[in-house]
């Protein structure tokens, strides 16, 4: 019965089974006596009015149960349908109590989030936190005020970690009255904000700063900052040099919490000498040698600034001692040797340290740390893919003491793609020396492209003018004022050439344009003694190869003029101007299917060269 009623309260049977017994026994009883009364009235009218007589009784017995039986079958529905209701508020009740425990559940577990999260904070914080000054009430009208001091010494932090160039990870800098969460914590009337810094004071690495500002005897300003892990230290000026004091208390408080951001900083804006003095101290008090590596890193390029190649190549020798993981001052290295050591061992190491790195497979340093190789063995391809990885990597701000942007668009000028050159000059820094100097070279470039040495001589005389007056200049573009003796020697003007060649340097670039500018003033014995100088201390440059052949070709030695060619793409198989020139040979004889072999080689390293492009086409339209 069960199983009946609950199937008629989901929708399952229509009626309950007792109560269709009971109909079909009334029906039946009905017709019963009316079929014995017809039968008996035939025989004995006494006997059939009696059975009439109790068939009725029994029918109205019947009729009475089946009355009951409904009653009865009402009140069990009403009763099931209350304990249906009761039943329905119960599960309501039972989803509410799990509704409200989950809300409880999910609140404890945002409690607990959050929680872990002070914690965290607490345990991984590294902060410079600039607290109120102490101030005279005298300054007071003046608007000069403990929080005015802190604010000034907070900004300049910002501004010099702004103009920091370095990926490092570096230490925030705040107000400890700054960015407060005012949340209560019930029963307690403390703020969340004060928990969390209470954690951060009890378990974090913060460098909380303070001070006082007074005024002197002779009615200037001392400002004395002092701090944790900060020594204190007082710096004086006028009475107007607030703003000054400021600058130098941030600049120390810089130094003192993150030395080797603070190394970069000065490396990065020129301020080499004032990082030399820094460094020694920074050095001495770092704890760990990874701290260390980095910080002679920074010093060998203080003195790679400078031009001091042999100190800066100690120093880079040492940050690789104290840690033999550290790519980076093994690729600075490279950009010391060339003056420290010599082209030709800077263009070996260089070579060999590539090899090694192909070999690695993958286990190598990242494509961005191979600008100094690929330039030294002159790869111009790898050294745009190293530029640009750069780049990326800065996220747009370029490497650390040089800007990416400048050399980018010479990496692009060098492949003889002025449109990208531009481009990339364009999205750089116009204060920046590199650019300044990058625009004149672009320049020559965009002359020397076009045969036209008159239009390339005013950009590379500026040039010259300001690489003789920048050590950084001349430590970063060591052999680009070679470019110089060049474009003398193509207008003609020999003794100028000399000139430059004497000042410039020992550098295969300056012996081969040398060379060529004797070689174009028909003084060839001249040309090959300056050539033969240039092979002996750097055989395997490719530029005296290049030129001296350039000039065999000119003066019907093709045999000679295509060893040379050899050679150059031997010294530097991605470099398209030998592969060009090689090209230009094989055309004059008429071997039109071997030039366009060598044009199509060169555009690989050079695709968008105007004039390789025409001289391929050409080539291929004969072969």
């Amino acid at each position: 019965m069960a199983e009946g009623v609950l199937g008629t309260l989901l929708g399952g049977e229509e009626e309950a089974p007792e109560n269709a017994a009971a109909a079909e026994a009334l029906a039946g009883a009905d017709a019963y006596a009316v079929a014995m009364a017809i039968e008996q009235s035939r025989h004995d009218p006494k006997v059939a009015a009696a059975t009439l007589v109790f068939l009725q009784q029994q029918s109205e017995l019947l009729k009475a149960q089946t009355a009951q039986l409904n009653a009865e079958r009402a009140i069990r529905l009403h009763h099931l349908h209350d304990q249906s209701r009761e039943s329905r508020l119960r599960r309501n009740g039972q989803r509410l109590r799990l509704a409200m425990q989950a809300f409880t559940a999910l609140i404890a577990l945002l409690f607990g989030i959050g929680l872990n999260l002070l914690l965290h904070d607490a345990f991984t914080s590294q902060a410079v936190v600039v607290e109120a000054f102490e101030t005279p009430a005298a300054l007071a009208p003046t608007g000069v005020t403990g929080k005015v001091v802190a604010a000034g010494v907070l900004d300049a932090l910002q501004k010099l970690a702004d103009a920091t160039r370095t990926t490092q990870k570096a230490m925030q800098s705040y107000s400890a009255w700054s960015s407060e969460i005012e949340i209560e914590v019930p029963e307690t009337g403390v703020s969340v904000g004060e928990i969390h810094r209470l954690l951060q004071q009890r378990f974090g690495h913060d460098v909380r700063i303070g001070g006082d500002l007074v005024q002197t005897h002779e009615g200037g300003l001392a400002l004395t900052i002092r701090g944790s892990g900060v020594a204190p230290k007082t710096f004086s000026g006028g009475a107007g040099d607030l703003e000054k004091l400021t600058v130098q208390a941030a600049e120390y408080v810089y130094g003192q919490s993150q030395p080797l951001a603070f190394a970069v900083y000065l490396t990065g804006c020129g301020r080499d000498r004032e990082a030399l003095a820094f460094l020694p101290g920074a050095f001495s008090r770092a704890t760990a040698d990874t701290l260390r590596s980095n910080l002679a890193n920074s010093w060998g390029n203080a003195f790679l600034n400078l031009n001091e190649q042999a100190q800066a190549a100690g120093k880079f020798r040492l940050a690789m001692t104290l840690d033999p993981s550290n790519w980076v001052p093994r690729m600075n290295l490279l950009a010391a040797l060339p003056i420290a050591e010599g082209e030709e061992s800077a263009w070996r190491a260089s070579h060999d340290l590539l090899e090694a790195i192909s070999a690695a497979k993958g286990h190598g340093p990242d494509k961005r740390l191979l600008q100094n190789a690929a330039g030294l063995v002159w790869d111009l391809p790898l050294l745009l893919e190293a530029d640009l990885a750069d780049l990326a990597y800065n996220k747009g701000a370029g490497a650390i003491t040089v800007p990416d942007a400048p050399y980018i668009a010479d990496a692009y000028g060098m492949m003889h793609d002025a449109a990208s050159a531009a481009r990339y000059l364009a999205a750089s820094d116009p204060a920046e020396p590199y650019t300044k100097a990058e625009d004149l070279i672009l320049q020559v470039y965009a002359a020397l492209d076009r045969h036209d040495a008159a239009a390339a001589l005013p950009p590379m005389e500026a040039f010259w003018k300001s690489w003789q007056a920048s050590a950084m200049l001349k430590s970063v573009d060591t052999d680009y004022a070679c470019l110089l003796v060049l474009v003398y020697g193509l207008a003609g003007r020999p003794a100028d050439a000399r000139s430059v060649f004497e000042r410039a340097g020992r550098w295969n670039r300056c012996y081969a344009f040398y060379g060529y500018a004797l070689a174009q003033a028909h003084d060839l014995d001249g040309a090959r003694r300056v050539w033969a100088d240039g092979q002996g201390i750097a055989p395997d440059l490719p530029f005296v190869y290049l030129y001296r052949g350039l000039t065999e070709a000119a003066t019907g030695a093709p045999r000679e003029a295509a060893d040379d060619f050899a050679a150059a793409n031997r010294c530097a198989p991605h470099l398209a101007e030998p592969l060009k020139a090689w090209g230009d040979l094989l055309a004059s004889e008429g071997r039109w299917a071997d030039a366009r072999a060598k044009y199509e080689e060169g555009l690989r390293y050079a695709p968008n060269w105007a004039e390789m492009k025409q001289a391929r086409d050409a080539a291929a339209r004969k072969a």
